[in-house]
């Protein structure tokens, strides 16, 4: 006779969740940069952790932009670029899937076990990109999504927990700015002043220099001329005249050292390299007895917002 015994085990049993009610929760829902151009807002996230602690992360989207790279607030079709980052020095740019490749590409955190009510705050740094300050003045918006993820970026499983919508906002002020320098150069918000040293003083030799406007509200130019168009000898009461054009427009510099004159006047936004205006001195007429010595003039060149 042969037995057959059956057992039959059934084994049951409940993993305990990891980080229950998770909650996203930010210092800034709006960030503003006219004060800054760079902000370092704070997340805190909470949850549940008595029965087991948990890895976090937290991703940005792109808002309207195509990707990461080209993040900007919008004004209309005009944009103005910013970017998230998980560090100052904006080296490690946050991004959301699919171009999540590492931890570096997001905020990251960890709960760990023991309280109905853990938290953890991370930082993230928003920066206006400031290095074309010409872009069109105005209001300049754009709305980013924060997603916190239960698990790890690196590790399949992770679960979306909240999201967050961040804005962004930026009131880009009217603005123009003035460079002199040689003809040839380069705009340099810095170089302000140009000689032009013309030697022995005789009729009708000339000197060049060019005026380099940036502007995004348009632009008026005014000049002045401290001996009202004429150089004027150091210490003598002796002048001798010349011509200054811009642009080859001649400027009559006559009675402008208290009142300047306006030179030109033009709406719209400059070239990213400036709007370049040449400018010519020419000697007028010198006496064969004119006393010797040297004579200069100033002018001063003033550019405000013409809109």
């Amino acid at each position: 006779m042969r037995t057959l015994f059956f057992l039959g085990l059934l084994l049951q049993g409940q993993a305990a969740l990891a980080c229950v009610a998770m909650q996203l929760q930010t210092s800034l829902a709006a960030v503003n940069f006219n004060n800054s151009t760079m902000a370092a807002p704070t997340f805190t996230v909470k949850a549940n952790t008595q029965a087991n602690g948990c890895n976090f992360f937290i991703t940005f989207d792109y808002g309207n932009a195509s990707s990461y790279s080209n993040r900007a607030m919008n004004q209309g079709s005009d944009k103005w670029p910013f970017q998230v980052s998980k560090d100052s020095a904006q080296q490690n740019i946050l991004k959301h899937f699919p171009d999540v490749f590492s931890t570096n590409d997001v905020l990251t955190g960890t709960l760990p076990e023991g309280s109905n009510d853990r938290q953890a705050n991370v930082t993230y740094y928003a920066k206006l990109d400031d290095s074309n300050p010409w872009l069109k003045f105005g209001n300049y918006t754009e709305t980013l999504t924060a997603r916190l993820y239960r698990g790890s970026p690196t590790v399949p499983g992770y679960t979306l927990m909240e999201t967050r919508s961040i804005a962004f906002n930026y009131n880009a002020q009217k603005r123009a700015d003035i460079s002199i320098t040689s003809p040839g150069g380069e705009f340099d918000i810095g170089d302000t002043t140009e000689t032009m040293n013309f030697g022995n003083l005789s009729s009708g030799i000339s000197r060049a220099a060019s005026i380099i406007l940036k502007y995004n509200a348009g632009y008026t130019l005014f000049a002045s001329s401290q001996n009202n168009g004429r150089l004027k000898h150091a210490s003598a009461a002796q002048f001798i005249n010349y011509a200054l054009t811009i642009s080859g427009n001649t400027v009559n510099l006559t009675n402008t050292a208290a009142s300047p004159t306006q030179v030109a006047r033009v709406l719209g936004r400059s070239p990213a390299s400036g709007t370049v205006l040449p400018v010519v001195a020419t000697i007028g007429s010198v006496a064969t007895n004119q006393q010797s010595g040297l004579y200069s003039d100033t002018i001063t060149l003033t550019v405000q917002s013409a809109e």
